[in-house]
This record gives structure tokens, C-alpha cells and sequence, in this order.
């Protein structure tokens, strides 16, 4: 078992060799429309993961009978899964493992892609196949209570018998540390760095779910028109001010570029720097069920075509959560919110936002999301919009899951104004332990109002080989 262990090891670190060391920083030039970059990050599709039946490993069973219980804290400091944008509950249970340091999941993809832009007849067609890698470093300080989590996931394509190291400098890499300070106090520190060119090929988590703890994320699904690079740094201080009450203060820095890189005639450069603080003050009026207060303030400043647009966002409401059932979970927020641009007079509107995770069975999920205010998509942008997803997922056998999701985006205030709308499909077959086959279909449509985002419709089909070993709870 050991050798086998060590053998596995090193034929994966022998094939990260080829594209760890190649990061080409320099942007990629087009003269003319881009054709779809076969060296793409993973894009989102909706999946919910319903607790999976299975008596395969330990680990799993672990991983869903000890999942914490509880309405989930919107305003918490979690450190984040990358890739996902969910709560890392624990380290990964992954049999690769050195120390502090392992593989947390494996992915062979190929990818067949038709994109149809509005300004041209006829489709863009791509072929290609993508092997990625997650890399994991997790360190936990027994002495001062304290967690490092350090995650990478470097990727390689192959298209035309050609490897592209490290797929074109697209990045995605999270840190993440936690410590608790005293019995009441504890902080969470974290940094996400993005790099993307244009039209990410991949169609995974658009909405991210796991049913085993009510947790949920709305991600990105809007094409981008070329490059966008992005780093938010967050803190999180928490403090039980008695055994029910906590209050919870979030500052936030986040910085964007976007470049078309002259696909639309000039090179469209766009930077953005946001500011942001959050406050809440939460009270648990049982182990099931919370309420709370909110305050925020947000101040983005947008550069583009010689021009600077800021705006600022006040932000009051309230928010409930509730766990109403061992696999049912609601969440709500609503709010009142002044808003003031630097060329518009202060007006007042509304932010809410909403969320159910209902495992029915251990043979379905559902899970709906609904989003209305700032929302941190991809493309840099000072306007509110309204967001929906709804997803279902269904186990028929132990070994099989199918996963199917809509969502639907569109920026609020007069035209011209962006919107789209996607719909993605995945079917899943476990063959043995955490390794499965997969193949999954994406739709996604999009009208744009800014050279940064892409303007058409694409069709996604991709299947491959995935292993993703349980997390192991309780850390």
C-alpha cells in the first residue's frame, strides 16, 4: 500500500513538473475576434452534493455523519474552498499526503465547445482536453489554536498534440489562516488571487452547493471578453459578547483588471478598487435558529476610457437562519440601501437576498438562490443587479448522481445593461472509492454592456475522469 501510495505520488508530481515552473506572465495578443483560448480555468456548473450513500471508505462516512448542525452564519469567517467559494469544513482526507502537504483532487477533462458571438455569423469551434491538479498545504498549530491553509490548482491543455503549460497563466490560488485568539475572540484572514483570459471552457459550480451542512455560493457564469485578474483580501474578527450573541466586523479591499486585449478594435483597459466594511451583530435564539442586524458601507471606483466613476453603497438590514429540519436550511437578508454616484443624485433602493438547501432524501436535493445588490462577478462594473439559480440533484443508485441547474442575471437601472441566463447538466458514475466518470452539458447565453464581457451564446459538452477524496471533519 505504501508503495503504491509513493508511486501514485510521484507520476502526479513528475506530471506538475511540466507546468509548475511555466507561468507566462505577459497578456496574450489577438488581432481580431478571439478564438476561444484552449487553455481555460475550470468554469462553474450548478451541483448540489447530497449526501452520498456509500460504504466505500471510512472517510466518507465521516464526512456526512459529522457534519456540524446548525442554521450556517452568513457573515462567518470560514476559510474557503478553492474553486468553489464553499466553507473547507476540514483537511482533505486525501491518501497523498506528505506532512502538511497533499494532492486534494484530480481531474482529466476533454472539452468540445461552440461559441456563436452576436456580431458574427457562424461558430467558433474548440477541442481540447485540460488535466488539473489541486494542491493543498494545511498546517494547524495546536498550541495558539491557529490554521494555514495554503490551496493551488495548476492545470495543463492539450489541444492540437500541443501541452500548454500551466493553460495559458490562468491562476487560481487562495490563502486562507484562522485563529482563535481567546475563547471569544477569533480572526480569519484571507487573500484570493484570480487570473482568467477569455471564455473559460470548464462548466462546474455556477452554483455551488453541499447539502450536508445548508451551505451555498453563487459564482461567475458571464464570459469574459479577454483578460481579468482579480485579488480581494477580507479579515474577519468574531467576538461572543455572551453565549448567544456575537458581533462580527469584516473590512475588505478588492482589486480587478480587465483587457480586452484590442479585440474590439482597441485595447479596452478597465481597473477597479473596491472598499468595503461589514458589520453584524447575530443572536441565536436556539441551536437551529438565528437573527441578526447589519450594517455596511462600500466604496468602488471604476477607471476606464480616460474616465473615473465612483460610487457608495450604505447598507442596513436584517437577517434570519434557520435550520429547519436535520437536511433543510433557510437563509434570508433584506435591507435597506443609499446609494450615491459621483454624477447621480442619492437614492434609495433595496438589497436582499435569500437561500434554500433542502436534501429531501438521501436520494435528492434541491437548493434556490436569490441575490439582489453588489455582487462581485468577473467584469468590473458600479451597477446592481438581480441574480436567481435554482438547482436539483438525484442519486437513482449509490454510484450514480445527476445534477441539473438554471440561473438567470441582469443588472438593474436603464439600458444599456448586461444580462444572461445559463442552464448545465451533469451525470456522474462512481467506479470505485472517490474516483469517478463524468460528463456534463452547459448552455449560457449573455448580452453585454461593456467591451469586458463576451456577447452571444456558447454550448459546453465535457467528460472526463474526476477524484475528489472526502474531507475528514473536526479540525
Amino acid at each position: 500500500m505504501r508503495r503504491t501510495k509513493n508511486l501514485a505520488g510521484i507520476v502526479i508530481l513528475l506530471l506538475l513538473g511540466f507546468f509548475l515552473p511555466v507561468i507566462p506572465v505577459r497578456a496574450q495578443q489577438q488581432d481580431s475576434y478571439p478564438t476561444p483560448t484552449k487553455d481555460e480555468p475550470a468554469k462553474p456548473a450548478a451541483k448540489i452534493d447530497v449526501p452520498l450513500p456509500t460504504d466505500d471508505t471510512q472517510d466518507d462516512l465521516n464526512a456526512t455523519t459529522n457534519a456540524p448542525s446548525g442554521p450556517p452564519n452568513p457573515y462567518a469567517g470560514e476559510i474557503k474552498d478553492a474553486g468553489t467559494g464553499l466553507p473547507l469544513l476540514g483537511r482533505t482526507g486525501s491518501p497523498l499526503r506528505w506532512g502538511d502537504f497533499s494532492i486534494s483532487s484530480f481531474e482529466y477533462i476533454g472539452i468540445h465547445d461552440e461559441m456563436d458571438p452576436a456580431a458574427q455569423t457562424g461558430s467558433i469551434v474548440t477541442n481540447l482536453s485540460i488535466l488539473r491538479i489541486g494542491l493543498m498545504f494545511d498546517h494547524y498549530i495546536r498550541r495558539t489554536k491557529s490554521r494555514f491553509v495554503l490551496q493551488y490548482l495548476p492545470q495543463m491543455a492539450i489541444t492540437d498534440g500541443q501541452i500548454h503549460a500551466n493553460a495559458g497563466a490562468n491562476n487560481s490560488l487562495s490563502l486562507g489562516m484562522r485563529f482563535d485568539l481567546t475563547p471569544r475572540l477569533n480572526v480569519t484572514v484571507q487573500d484570493t488571487f484570480l487570473q482568467v483570459h477569455s471564455n473559460p471552457l470548464l462548466p462546474e459550480n455556477f452554483l455551488a452547493v453541499d447539502g450536508n451542512v445548508g451551505a451555498l455560493v453563487q459564482n461567475d457564469f458571464l464570459d469574459t471578453n479577454g483578460s481579468f485578474l482579480s485579488d480581494t483580501a477580507s479579515a474577519t474578527f468574531q467576538y461572543g459578547l455572551s453565549p448567544r450573541t456575537t458581533i462580527t466586523f469584516i473590512p475588505m479591499y478588492r482589486y480587478a483588471h480587465a483587457n480586452d486585449n484590442g479585440v474590439n478594435g482597441a485595447n479596452y483597459l478597465a481597473d477597479g478598487q473596491t472598499y468595503a466594511g461589514f458589520v453584524s451583530v447575530g443572536r441565536a435564539l436556539s441551536p437551529r435558529r438565528t437573527i441578526g442586524v447589519t450594517e455596511s458601507y462600500q466604496y468602488l471606483r471604476e477607471n476606464a476610457a480616460m474616465a473615473t466613476e465612483i460610487a457608495k453603497f450604505n447598507t442596513v438590514g436584517v437577517f434570519y437562519s434557520e435550520q429547519l429540519a436535520r437536511s433543510l436550511w433557510v437563509t434570508g437578508n433584506i435591507g435597506a440601501e443609499n446609494q450615491s454616484f459621483s454624477d447621480l443624485p442619492h437614492a434609495w433602493g433595496m438589497a436582499a437576498g435569500f437561500s434554500l438547501v433542502d436534501s429531501i432524501s438521501r436520494k435528492m436535493g434541491l437548493a434556490l438562490a436569490y441575490t439582489r445588490g453588489i455582487t462581485f462577478n468577473n467584469y468590473i462594473s458600479l451597477q446592481k443587479a438581480d441574480r436567481i439559480d435554482a438547482s436539483i440533484g438525484f442519486i437513482p443508485t449509490s454510484r450514480i448522481s445527476w445534477n441539473s441547474s438554471v440561473g438567470y442575471l441582469h443588472e438593474l437601472g436603464a439600458d444599456p445593461r448586461t444580462n444572461g441566463k445559463y442552464f448545465a447538466s451533469e451525470l456522474d458514475y462512481r467506479f470505485f472509492r472517490r474516483f469517478s466518470l463524468f460528463t456534463s452539458y452547459a448552455y449560457t447565453f449573455q448580452k453585454s454592456s461593456t467591451l469586458q464581457l463576451f456577447e452571444g451564446q456558447r454550448k459546453t459538452l465535457a467528460f472526463g475522469l474526476r477524484w475528489h477524496p472526502a474531507p475528514i471533519p473536526g479540525r
